[in-house]
């Protein structure tokens, strides 16, 4: 089935963000750069911050397009097999479990080692990673892949002594397995009928307001027999991912219908979809600096413009408009009853804004495929995003390492002098661009890493 390139797009610049946002110099950026929730110098984590930045809208947006693309997945593999209802369920289990393997994995195969030869063992822990994930492997060779991840692991903690614990897991693929569990499972029983669909997105909803009322998500956090595994994350982040298969549905029936294209209707076209990406600006600018009032007056007028522009101009788009619309005026209004507008705890209002950003990002990036389809930084980004588990390990467990071992490290370093901190920020953006340049030339190969 032919991939939908915006939601590719967005996704690539979902983990681009992830990954950029990793390695900027620490606690010298303005803190606009950071976590709203872990400003500089010390990143301490501050629940009592509030606000939505940049880099709190690049876990959120990957939930939404995990959701958007559930829908695209298995209408493609009905076309290829049919529909057969145990099969479909024992293939959600089985992606959920290598998700899931994938978590530990990509976290207990890169562990901190001093000395030069390390280096060599985090490219070995990506080569067994590539063996067990790449799509089409033989039995074969995910066997190899898996004798030789289990090999590492046995050498890191009997000969390096490396702590492995049920907690060496990395936490964003955790939540990403459990999410697309949960998620799937309710499009799949749901795909036919959205009002249930929205029954499951009220429970959900409800299960969280029971949870925060009784305690009972710090409750779980506490319990270390449990907060390894379970938290009320797995839960709560659905209020993005449900939405976002209603988005998935949507876009593959206008891509089978052949309506997806964006029609050429001058200036006010240009000024709509760019408003979107303008407004988004402005969502994140207002936030931070807690310009409540001022922050939902303009939204609700800009949206109003937009839907009005939308209905002339693009109107197969006028329902995924009026769900983004819906979903930032909710989360801007519901941001009155709460505390605030935080990440942790993970409240409403900072699903349903994010999510309804999401959204208006997707647009825009439809409108930029449509009328600059050969652009270069959206060819990257969409191999990028087809290729998610390998862009999200590719610079961490291949690219740092491998500049390890060539000394390229020694030469990046001295071109982040201290004291220019925003030099520093631009080489690690050109670093990260040119590994998901990378992994963008593996995709055209259609190679893929594949849970």
């Amino acid at each position: 089935m032919k991939r939908f390139i915006s939601l590719d797009i967005l996704r690539g610049l979902s983990i681009f963000g992830m990954v950029f946002s990793a390695i900027i110099p620490y606690g010298v950026l303005p803190a606009w750069m950071y976590h709203i929730q872990n400003p500089p110098p010390e990143h301490t984590l501050d629940m009592t911050s509030y606000g939505l930045g940049w880099v709190d809208l690049v876990f959120p947006i990957f939930i939404f397009c995990m959701g958007a693309a559930i829908p695209f997945a298995f209408m493609a593999k009905w076309k290829r097999s049919g529909k057969d209802t145990r099969r479909d369920m024992k293939d959600i289990g089985e992606r959920f479990l290598r998700l899931l393997a994938f978590s530990f994995l990509c976290n207990l195969l890169q562990p901190s080692l001093p000395g030069y030869w390390s280096k060599f063992l985090i490219l070995a822990g990506f080569g067994a990673l590539w063996l067990i994930y790449v799509k089409g492997a033989s039995l074969r060779t995910r066997i190899a892949g898996w004798v030789t991840a289990l090999a590492l692991l046995a050498l890191y903690a009997f000969v390096y002594d490396v702590q492995m614990t049920l907690f060496s897991r990395n936490i964003i693929i955790l939540l990403l397995a459990f999410l697309y569990l949960f998620g799937a499972l309710i499009w799949y029983f749901t795909r036919d009928n959205v009002k249930w669909r929205l029954v499951a997105f009220l429970w959900v909803i409800a299960i969280s307001l029971v949870s925060r009322s009784l305690g009972f998500d710090n409750m779980l956090y506490a319990n270390k027999n449990f907060s390894w595994l379970l938290n009320m994350e797995e839960i709560n982040f659905l209020i993005i991912l449900i939405p976002a298969t209603w988005v998935g549905d949507r876009l593959l029936t206008m891509q089978e219908e052949h309506e997806s294209k964006i029609p050429r209707g001058g200036f006010l076209t240009h000024l709509l979809f760019w408003g979107m990406i303008l407004l988004v600006v402005w969502i994140c600018v207002s936030s931070y600096n807690r310009w409540l009032l001022g922050g939902k007056i303009f939204t609700v007028i800009a949206l109003y413009g937009m839907v009005s522009l939308m209905r002339k101009k693009a109107p197969q788009y006028v329902p995924l408009l009026y769900l983004g619309g819906l979903l930032l005026l909710t989360g801007l209004w519901i941001e009155g009853f709460e505390p605030g507008l935080t990440k942790v705890p993970c409240s409403f209002s900072y699903c349903f804004v994010s999510g309804g950003v999401a959204i208006l990002l997707l647009l825009w990036l439809q409108y930029l495929t449509d009328f600059l389809p050969q652009g270069f930084l959206s060819k990257i980004f969409a191999g990028a995003g087809a290729n998610p588990l390998m862009s999200y390990v590719a610079y961490s467990m291949f690219i740092s390492p491998l500049m390890g071992i060539t000394f390229l490290n020694l030469l990046y370093n001295r071109a982040n002098p201290e004291g220019y901190p925003w030099i520093g920020a631009l080489s690690a953006f050109l670093l990260v661009l040119f590994t998901m340049w990378l992994v963008s030339l593996v995709s055209r190969k259609k190679i893929y890493w594949r849970a």
